[in-house]
């Protein structure tokens, strides 16, 4: 996964106040997540899958309130985040997966984005900002082992690894034209 212009993003987000943006997307995208997961849980039968799902929307919901707290210290309003076009096709692109498999492919991909993200946002960070950043890190860590292991055992054939790489290569692309495109807003 790659963020494909990072010293460009990190120059922008060593402004608090793009730093600050940063938190209100992903406040927004968070509790897409939640509501998204939310939906998709009761398809799934599978209680050990639940379980993931539910910590992922929990956490999730926890880090939605951690970054918005946070970007309203920064002076931001996070609640007045409105995605361009290209943010909400990731959601679209996600809400149209019908199983468990493909959901979280998407997440996992999604994931070590944000992980990413994640360690390049926490190297500009001022120390307040830099403890919630952990925090969320924290979280996103332990999401990617569940779903690492999730993927060791049911992408058992060719097939579905294959599919598994399929879908993360369109959440990379989608998620990096989307850095693409909030760079700009960022640096307002």
């Amino acid at each position: 996964m790659s963020i494909r212009k990072p010293e460009r993003l990190k120059d922008v987000l060593s402004d608090p106040q793009g730093l600050a943006r940063a938190f209100s997307r992903h406040t927004y995208g968070m509790l897409v997540w939640v509501d998204l997961f939310g939906y998709k849980i009761q398809f799934i039968e599978d209680v050990s899958l639940r379980a993931i799902v539910t910590r992922i929307i929990a956490d999730n919901a926890k880090h939605a309130k951690l970054f918005a707290n946070r970007a309203k210290e920064m002076g931001e309003t996070p609640e007045a985040y409105n995605p361009p076009e290209i943010g909400q096709r990731i959601y679209n692109i996600l809400r149209n997966y019908v199983n468990v498999f493909d959901d979280f492919a998407y997440a996992w991909g999604a994931l070590i984005h944000f992980s990413a993200l994640l360690d390049l946002y926490s190297s500009v960070a001022d120390p307040r900002s830099r403890d919630v950043i952990l925090q969320v890190q924290t979280d996103v860590i332990v999401h990617l082992v569940h779903l690492e292991r999730y993927f060791a055992v049911n992408a058992n054939t060719q097939e579905k690894r294959k599919r598994v790489q399929e879908i993360k290569a369109i959440v990379d692309s989608a998620y990096s034209d989307r850095e693409d495109e909030e760079i700009k807003w960022y640096a307002l």
